[in-house]
């Protein structure tokens, strides 16, 4: 008798069902290469974090709200250099939604990009959390 094979998938929780914390993606496992990789931070329903593309060189920060495997309403925030402080001076813009379809989790902790990018939205955090109670 020929039995079936089973086949096992591994089912991945999308951004919004995941418990608060801190997150990396990358959208390739191999380091030889360059990747895009987003670092994190989920709390409630936020989503703030640091999107890199290793391939142009380019990254920002953003904020916004996780809804099922996407992060909607994104503001971006981009480092703009000052001559009169010493003091990261950012630039706020609406961005694009994020999909994380073809994005997977790295078993790592969170990198500088993430802190630099939840100092960029600091001020934005604590008014939210003063407004709420």
């Amino acid at each position: 008798m020929f039995k079936a094979p089973i086949v096992v998938t591994q089912i991945r929780p999308n951004v919004q069902s995941l418990p608060d914390g801190d997150y990396r993606y990358r959208d390739s496992f191999a380091l030889d290469r360059p990747y895009r990789e987003i670092q994190f931070r989920k709390q409630e329903r936020y989503i703030t974090g640091s999107d890199s593309d290793k391939r142009t060189g380019k990254s920002y920060c953003f904020r916004g709200i996780a809804l099922h495997n996407n992060v909607i309403n994104v503001r971006v925030a981009t480092e703009i250099a000052s001559q009169r402080s010493q003091q990261t001076e950012w630039k706020f813009a609406p961005g694009n939604p994020i999909n994380f379809d073809r994005l997977y989790p790295l078993q790592v902790g969170p990198g500088l990009e993430l802190y630099k990018c939840l100092t960029a939205f600091l001020p934005e955090v604590k008014s939210r959390a003063i407004v709420s109670y």
